[in-house]
């Protein structure tokens, strides 16, 4: 989530099946509103695969949010990325129901802009971190303009969260990021970190398009597979990206990451929300699970 001007690996490497990895015409908003919980909420067939041992999960079956898994990040208006909503402790913002997580963003007023929405950005407690596994939620994201959910990793180490060591140095790895001014059928894979030069870089964002609808009309399974040699992006079990992480400017992902989950409005990478988007803009997590 965070973003900054970086750089592109020349090492990239993409592989699509039944998602296609290219941008195509921008996916327009729906005229009728889509239904949450989608109607596949209860068709969860999910299997990790062979070798892959549960280490931690929350399927969000309680009535609360369990503190003891989660904490509600409290952040003003703009303190990243010029984005437009604050994030709050509010229950109206977080949430469980229908046996799942949800997250809302909410615009108060009737112009937008800075500081006109409320939202929440979770996290998982950074002593619980983890390195290398598969790491996988089951989510039915939000759509529109202005729109920007993510699912995401950050070092444990980041200063923000009692840490020391500031961004990119603790390393950053978006298992999915949507834009919904771009394309609300398109979900992005990337990773931020400090590379030889000590400097902002990234693997330079790599995209999974939907055959049909929007990534708002079901629950969908998106994972990444870490190791040391290299990181691996599924979306409903179909491989769409690859980055290697042995060589020693990628240090940063060879140490604990802790969990994200959040939806952002607006600002500099998001695009303006408008009279076109629907609010409250709505997220469903089904689960959230951690494989080694």
């Amino acid at each position: 989530m965070n973003r900054r001007s970086g750089t592109r690996l020349a090492t990239l490497s993409l592989l699509a099946c039944c998602v296609s990895a290219c941008y195509g015409t921008q996916t327009p908003s729906r005229d009728s509103a889509v239904i949450y919980p989608a109607a596949n909420l209860a068709d969860d067939t999910y299997e990790p695969g062979p070798g892959w041992q549960l280490a931690w999960s929350d399927e969000f079956e309680g009535e609360t949010l369990d503190p003891g898994k989660w904490k509600r990040q409290v952040v003003e208006a703009g303190r990243f990325n010029r984005e437009w909503q604050r994030y709050t402790e509010s229950r109206e913002n977080a949430y469980i129901a229908d046996g799942c997580l949800v997250i809302r963003a909410i615009h108060e007023g009737d112009s937008h802009g800075p500081d006109r929405y409320t939202s929440a950005r979770l996290h998982t407690l950074p002593e619980d971190g983890w390195t290398y596994g598969k790491i996988a939620a089951r989510i039915q994201l939000p759509y529109g303009r202005g729109i920007w959910p993510a699912f995401w990793m950050l070092g444990a180490n980041i200063d923000e969260n009692g840490g020391d060591t500031p961004w990119p140095e603790s390393g950053e790895i978006d298992i999915l990021e949507m834009y919904g001014s771009r394309d609300n059928a398109v979900v992005e894979a990337n990773i931020h970190y400090a590379g030889k030069s000590g400097a902002h870089a990234n693997m330079g964002a790599v995209g999974a398009r939907l055959e049909q609808g929007i990534f708002a009309d079901n629950f969908h399974v998106f994972e990444i597979e870490w190791d040391a040699d290299s990181i691996e992006w599924f979306v409903d079990g179909k491989r769409f990206a690859s980055t290697p992480i042995s060589s020693d400017e990628f240090s940063e992902f060879h140490a604990p990451f802790f969990i994200l989950l959040n939806i952002a409005v607006g600002g500099k990478s998001a695009g303006a929300a408008d009279d076109s988007t629907r609010f409250p803009q709505t997220m469903y997590v089904d689960w959230v699970r951690v494989y080694q």
